[in-house]
């Protein structure tokens, strides 16, 4: 019997490359899509598929050419969408009308935790409500994962927060609710086999939950070196130069959210990643020097 196709949109990205790893985990004959044929998807076992995920004439091609009833979706904010809220919302929605005109059997959509409580200060979550509320109307099968802060920002060289030996930073020192975004490839695979159980319901994917010290005594654990917790920036600054990031942080910081917790996710996903499992699995820092010797061989995908 062949294996289940299924689409990944963005499956280059930070999130779309470990959800690819974990489908394929999972049984799954996993195409992703790429705007260049010269990735690695194909080192990892996908099959790319060339294709800007935001356009839906693209989007309808990649689905007549792979012939997949599955698809899982992501749209991203601060990149393809040039933090446009409105321009987010028009790409998601290219994505689920073209789902939907390929009848597709089940689309996964990646939200995130929370986001109708968030203020108006936090524009990267408004068209997470609105694709949301257009999925449930659009009757496209469907069930939504929503994440919390991922591990993978740990270690985010792009946005100049790479992981050193001996130091951890993030823009908050207080306790937070992570999630690794292998685990966000995991959870999708729990809905996609148990549609009977998923369809047309959400997910909240809160692995560990813990402060930034605790953040740094799990690296250290991990790596036999003594770690420090810093703030990749001062607070004054990250209310200055990144409101909308500031604003989600507070709603962590004041008002304790997201509302899940790691217990319940775990109910799902029993061996969801903790810190500790997570910086094993990163395996790396951002020069390429192994953590530990018990790490990964190969970096996960970032």
């Amino acid at each position: 019997m062949s294996a289940e196709k299924i689409l990944v949109l963005n499956a280059t990205g930070k999130v779309g490359r470990n959800v690819c790893r974990a489908l394929l985990e999972a049984g799954y004959e996993v195409y992703g899509t790429t705007r260049s044929s010269k990735g690695t998807l194909a080192e990892q076992g996908v099959k790319p598929v060339v294709c800007n995920y935001t356009v839906r004439a693209d989007l309808d091609r990649a689905f007549a050419e792979t012939g997949a009833r599955k698809v899982f979706v992501i749209t991203d904010y601060f990149g393809a969408a040039k933090k446009s809220a409105s321009l987010e919302f028009e790409q998601g929605r290219a994505a689920i009308d073209a789902a939907k005109a390929a009848g597709v059997e089940h689309l996964v959509f990646m939200s995130v935790a929370d986001a109708e409580f968030f203020d108006e200060h936090v524009k990267h979550l408004h068209a997470k409500v609105a694709l949301e509320k257009y999925l449930h109307e659009s009757g496209v099968p469907f069930s939504i994962l929503r994440p919390c802060a991922f591990f993978e920002n740990l270690d985010d060289a792009a946005n100049w927060n790479p992981l050193k030996k001996g130091v951890v930073k993030f823009l908050t020192m207080q306790d937070c609710k992570y999630c690794a975004t292998y685990d966000i490839g995991r959870a999708a695979a729990i809905q996609l086999k148990d549609p009977q159980t998923w369809l047309g319901k959400s997910l909240d994917v809160i692995g560990w939950q813990g402060d930034l010290l605790q953040v740094a005594a799990a690296l250290s654990k991990v790596s036999g070196v003594p770690v420090k917790a810093k703030l990749a920036m001062p607070i004054f600054l990250r209310k200055l130069f990144l409101k909308d990031l500031h604003h989600m942080f507070l709603y962590y910081e004041l008002q304790k959210g997201p509302r899940g917790t790691p217990e319940a996710f775990k109910k799902i996903l029993p061996g969801a990643l903790s810190a500790q499992d997570w910086f094993r699995f990163h395996g790396r820092y951002s020069n390429g020097e192994k953590i530990a010797p018990d790490c990964a061989t190969v970096r996960s995908p970032v």
